[in-house]
């Protein structure tokens, strides 16, 4: 009965050491997701995309999706409507693989 005890002890002590070990990716994550909300501001971006001008005021969107384990980050000039056949603005997701934090955007391509 000892040798349970003791063995069931280690898994106890393994266990709490995976659940508080969190990896850099999953760090990042959770710092990205106390950033949800719409916020508006100038972006300069280098190179300069053709949809958005230097300096003019932007509106980026940023919600948690997919039962918390993925981030949706919207760009598009402020005032400017959700029109994709006028206007169009970059999309990228966020989300972990494994440990590592990805993104996946529709402007890089």
């Amino acid at each position: 009965m000892k040798s349970v005890r003791s063995s069931l002890w280690l898994v106890l002590i393994a266990l709490a050491t995976v659940a508080f070990a969190q990896s850099d990716g999953q760090k990042s994550f959770d710092k990205m997701k106390s950033l949800a909300g719409d916020w508006e501001g100038s972006v300069t971006m280098t190179p300069p995309m053709p949809e958005m001008d230097n300096g003019k005021p932007v509106r980026i969107s940023m919600r948690i999706t997919s039962r918390g384990n993925a981030i949706v980050h919207e760009m598009q000039e402020a005032g400017t409507v959700l029109d994709a056949t006028k206007y169009d603005h970059p999309v990228t997701m966020f989300y972990l693989d494994s440990d590592r934090l990805r993104a996946s955007s529709d402007f890089l391509r």
